[in-house]
């Protein structure tokens, strides 16, 4: 509900609609991030989770490989004794990955695209391809996947969420394995870039999106 404050309007959280529209935009953003990649030579693309249905479905480039990735399918590496808790995946770890990524080079250039699927969030459903509190609200899964990726000889990008809750923990592993943030964008920035938004709505709460690179 509005209200009002010394004749202004307060400021107020998103609702659901509002919220898919945000995460579409996030979609957006990570599909036009990927374009740039392609063009620069990109030919892999990782989605991790269940976000980016259609794109998948529908994959407009006939020379780029686009592997999703679960994490019930065993597809993300857990720490092991190869390699320090801050530091890239050991070779041992990378190639355990690639057994559950048919198809991922990891001497080749990769963009990888981590989001959240808020249909299936909102619609009450846990997601049944993720182990329960994995998917990106998790930052030590996503600390887990920037140490695999980094460890990747052929460099890699990635676009991923990152909610209020896990700021200083992604923060963190990104700064300890050795990625580039390329830019860092709250969602009210988002919002202003892809949305029509009105007056009064807030997005502050809502997830940031990073997009950061590691060269080898």
């Amino acid at each position: 509900m509005r209200a009002a404050a010394a004749g202004r309007e307060v400021p107020h959280p998103p609702g659901g609609r509002s919220r898919r529209l945000l995460a579409a935009a996030r979609q957006r953003y990570a599909e036009d991030r990927l374009a740039e990649a392609v063009s620069a030579g990109t030919r892999q693309v990782l989605v991790f989770g269940t976000a980016l249905d259609t794109f998948i479905a529908h994959n407009p480039y006939r020379d780029v490989r686009v592997i999703r990735v679960t994490e019930r399918e065993g597809g993300i590496v857990r720490r092991s004794g190869d390699s320090a808790p801050g530091d890239p995946a050991a070779a041992r770890q990378i190639a355990e990955f690639v057994r559950f990524a048919p198809g991922f080079e990891p001497g080749d250039p990769v963009f990888a695209i981590r989001l959240d699927d808020p249909y299936r969030r909102d619609s009450g459903h846990a997601a049944a391809d993720t182990d329960p509190g994995s998917g990106p609200a998790c930052p030590e899964t996503t600390a887990t996947v920037l140490r695999l990726l980094a460890g990747c000889p052929g460099g890699a990008e990635i676009v991923l969420e990152v909610p209020r809750a896990g700021v200083t923990g992604v923060a963190r592993a990104v700064r300890d394995t050795g990625w580039v943030v390329q830019e860092d964008l709250s969602a009210d920035t988002l919002a202003s870039r892809y949305l029509e938004v009105s007056a009064g709505q807030d997005y502050s709460v809502e997830p940031r999106i990073v997009r950061a690179r590691v060269a080898h």
